[in-house]
């Protein structure tokens, strides 16, 4: 009764509460939406809570499916279980994004350190002794091209002096007067001089003095060329088959002293027929535009960049690379401005005697304080450079115990120059005398002489950067004296004066900043240790092109840094060549009395521990010794160029169309090995080695074989005229054949007679020797070469002399030997005249007159190598040809 009375809403309302349950459980995970129909299905009162807790959820589904997503991505890279993980380590949800990305980035590296074999070796000894091996191998590279060079040279040298062009030099060298003029005597000699030295190293007034309009070579090299006016190199631009150039145009310009005053153009209209005018051959080549264009662009010669940083500024736009000096600050490095009280003697000698000396004073307190460094001195003017020439005698004179200092050597001798002949000098100091200043009535004008000049700036950009060390500016006026100057060289003077006084930031430019930043974090955490050890740390130490990551301050010498410390970064990554990164920087650096340590990324990613200890223990090590005792430099080895020879730095510009900078890298410095020893060899002792004595064959041997081969055959006794002997005549002939071959007809018809006992061969003794040797060779037990016989596969690359039991005439002696012999001392005595050529020739055979039939027999040889294209017959005498 009570079943049939319900009201059947209920039932339909029960229904759809059970749908849109199952629906709302459809939308989770199978585990989550079971525990969910579990929960709504329990009671009204507990659905109602489990809906109002999901109403309060402010993520909302979208949370949710965001989060599976998420998770399904993780899973597809294996990391879905990272999640629970960070939770059970209770990271909050502000950390977890990080703590992800760590994870993924820590997964990534740990899965490139397994699989790039480039990242291998990891531990940092492994990697030193990587670089270390490779530094090896770069220095015997190195060391191994000086040796094929030397090795080439030699084996171009004459091996003969006593004929052709080299007997020539020889007579000359010998002489104690009288000799041939050196233009006539390289006439003559060219191509022995060009085998003797392949290199020339002339002035191009000297090309034209001493060579012939028709000597040529292969390359021809100009170095500072800014120097060279186009006429005066077109006399060797035409000898060359390939032409570089080297030189620098902010360097000085070629002397005008006597140009002529007609000879400018001062007219700005084109004229068709008119020659274009170009400074120098610099000039010129590079604007043909024809010449490609390399610029060197590392500066090696400043261990200061203080030296350096004003030209770098100034001229070269801050484009060259220069190497920070291990001491920041010192009385031996760097720019100094010492004010002198002198007087200019303006419309007199047009000197400054007491601004010399001054110089003189500074001259005697370099040699009395630091003699183990070189000094030159270079003033404005040639007036100022007597003054101070004439001063520092004077000074000298009161310290007679440093004269052994005053040396005159080209290289590291004390010199006192004028601005127009400094270029290509250096020296570790270098005193500059400014010499013009007020007059006797107090009066400064804008006047420096050559520095006034068109291209005034480029005489001073020579000045102010031939020092390795230390530059003294010595002047009788501050910078800030002069007033603002139209004429842009004037106005360079006054900036190069305020910067000495003053110091880099009158450049405004970037200086070495002890606030600056590291470049990666790997760099940070590196200085966040030594700092925590107590330690001052400089990061980014230099200033242009190349830092050094950070540099350990001495702790007893502020000024100097004890360690630089260097990490593969950004730096060290930006060479393109394993030699600029692992030994060329790293022996420039040295050189500039830098101590190094080197922390690689993964063995402080991998070995922080052992690393942090290595670092310690160098730090410690180095901070322990005396910061001003002097250390020797590690030897900067045979390829090194601590010099530029005249080029500020390595700014100056190549042009040449073969030359390659590799992936921008310029001439090698320093840190290759010893150059390797040279030998001096005496020429044309003992005997040659395409030579032997003759060997001929033992007439016993010869009967020893005829009675064998005759009994063999049963042919005992046999006459060597009688027919049936055939076989035993070819037995004795190949016997010769195979002791003198190659060896003439002649020789066999003698032996071969001679081993029957018989005075003479008659026609019929011919006839079976011949038939014999027809046979023998199509037997193939001997060969045909030329008019001789020899056996088959017989080295014939040598000549034989006479002995006391055989001399061959000519006649007996193969036509190959001769040309063999012929050829050779054309090879050893190259430029011999043919007449000195036959008696070499006859010589070396025994033959001690030149009767007919030799003059004959060799001439025809030589005519056949000629015409062969194995020997070249000029003016100068047979030569021989290219590659043979």
């Amino acid at each position: 009764m009570l079943a049939e009375s319900a009201d059947p809403s209920v039932a339909a309302r029960a229904g759809d509460w059970s749908r849109q349950r199952e629906s709302l459980a459809g939308h989770f995970e199978p585990e989550r939406a079971e525990e969910l129909r579990r929960e709504l299905a329990e009671s009204l009162t507990a659905a109602q809570s489990v809906l109002s807790r999901l109403d309060r959820d402010p993520f909302g589904p979208e949370a949710w499916t965001s989060c599976a997503e998420a998770l399904t991505l993780l899973r597809r890279y294996h990391l879905d279980g990272l999640p629970d993980q960070l939770v059970r380590r209770e990271v909050s949800a502000e950390d977890f994004p990080a703590a992800m990305e760590r994870a993924v980035l820590t997964a990534w590296v740990e899965h490139q350190l397994a699989t790039d074999q480039r990242l291998k070796p990891m531990r940092a000894v492994e990697r030193d002794q990587l670089v270390e091996r490779f530094q090896g191998a770069d220095q015997d590279l190195v060391a191994a091209a000086h040796a094929e060079v030397i090795a080439a040279c030699n084996s171009r040298r004459p091996r003969r002096t006593s004929v052709g062009q080299a007997a020539v030099l020889r007579r000359e060298s010998e002489k104690q007067r009288r000799h041939m003029p050196v233009r006539h005597l390289l006439q003559q000699t060219r191509d022995v001089v060009r085998l003797v030295k392949p290199c020339f190293m002339m002035s191009p007034l000297t090309v034209s003095q001493f060579l012939p309009p028709d000597f040529e070579f292969d390359v021809v090299v100009f170095d500072e060329a800014s120097q060279v006016l186009p006429q005066d190199a077109v006399n060797s631009v035409y000898r060359g088959k390939a032409l570089i150039v080297a030189g620098d145009q902010k360097q000085l310009p070629p002397t005008s002293f006597f140009a002529a005053a007609g000879d400018s153009d001062d007219g700005d209209d084109w004229d068709e027929d008119a020659t274009d005018g170009f400074e120098s051959i610099l000039d010129m080549c590079k604007a043909s535009g024809v010449l490609r264009g390399l610029p060197l662009r590392w500066h090696y010669r400043s261990r200061h960049e203080n030296l350096i940083a004003f030209s770098n500024h100034d001229f070269y736009d801050n484009s060259m690379v220069t190497f920070p000096g291990a001491l920041e600050q010192g009385p031996d490095i760097g720019v100094e401005f010492i004010k002198a009280d002198g007087v200019y003697d303006r419309g007199g000698s047009s000197d400054n005697p007491l601004e010399a000396t001054k110089v003189a004073q500074r001259v005697i307190h370099h040699f009395d304080t630091r003699p183990e460094h070189t000094l030159g001195v270079v003033a404005l003017s040639k007036a100022q450079a007597e003054a101070i020439e004439e001063a520092v005698q004077k000074a000298r004179a009161a310290r007679p115990d440093l004269d052994h200092h005053f040396t005159e050597g080209r290289l590291d001798g004390f010199f006192i120059k004028n601005l127009e002949t400094v270029q290509g000098d250096e020296r570790d100091v270098i005193i500059l005398s400014i010499g013009y200043g007020p007059d006797h009535r107090g009066k400064l004008l804008s006047t420096f002489g050559p520095i006034n000049r068109e291209g005034g700036w480029r005489r001073l950009n020579v000045a102010v950067t031939r020092a390795r060390r230390r530059m003294e500016v010595i002047a009788s006026f501050h910078g800030g004296d002069l007033p603002d100057s139209a004429n842009k060289s004037v106005q360079h003077l006054k900036r190069y004066l305020q910067y000495a006084q003053h110091g880099p930031a009158i450049l405004q430019t970037e200086a070495a900043d002890p606030d600056a930043a590291p470049e990666s974090p790997f760099e940070e955490e590196v200085i966040d240790v030594l700092r925590g050890w107590g330690y001052e740390v400089q990061p980014q130490v230099g200033v242009a092109g190349f830092r050094i990551d950070m540099a350990v301050r001495h702790p007893g010498a502020p000024g100097t840094y004890a360690l630089g410390i260097e990490c593969d970064g950004a730096m060290y990554h930006s060479s393109r060549a394993a030699r600029d990164r692992d030994r060329l920087r790293e022996a420039v650096l040295r050189d500039l009395g830098w101590r190094l340590h080197r922390i690689w990324g993964t063995d402080w990613y991998r070995n922080r521990r052992d690393a942090m200890a290595r670092l310690r223990a160098v730090v410690e090590a180095v901070c322990a010794e005396d910061p001003h005792a002097v250390r020797v430099a590690p030897p900067v080895g045979a390829d090194a160029m601590g010099s530029d020879r005249g080029n500020c730095g390595s700014t100056a510009e190549v042009v040449d169309g073969r030359l390659s900078a590799r992936g921008g890298e310029p001439v090698e410095v320093a840190g290759g090995p010893a150059v390797p020893k040279v030998e001096f060899v005496t020429v044309g002792v003992g005997p040659a080695p395409w030579s032997r004595p003759y060997q001929e064959v033992d007439p016993e041997l010869l009967a020893e074989v005829r009675d064998r081969s005759g009994r063999q055959r049963g042919m005992w006794g046999l006459e060597l005229q009688d027919p049936d002997a055939l076989d035993v005549v070819a037995d004795v002939a190949l016997c010769v054949v195979e002791v003198e071959g190659p060896v003439e007809k002649e020789v066999i018809y003698t032996r071969v007679r001679l081993a029957w006992g018989l005075g003479r061969a008659s026609q019929v003794v011919r006839d079976r020797i011949d038939r014999a040797l027809r046979r023998l060779l199509k037997q193939g037990k001997i060969v045909h070469v030329g008019t001789a016989y020899d056996r088959p596969g017989h080295d014939t690359e040598f000549a034989r002399t006479p002995t006391e039991r055989c001399a061959r005439r000519v006649a007996e002696v193969p036509v190959a030997e001769r040309q063999l012999v012929l050829r050779n001392v054309v090879d050893e005595g190259p430029g011999v005249h043919r007449e000195d050529l036959l008696r070499e020739a006859a010589r070396f055979f025994g033959w001690a007159r030149l009767g007919a039939d030799i003059r004959d027999a060799l001439t025809g040889d030589i005519d056949v190598l000629i015409a062969a294209g194995d020997l070249i017959e000029s003016e100068g005498g047979l030569m021989p040809a290219a590659g043979s």
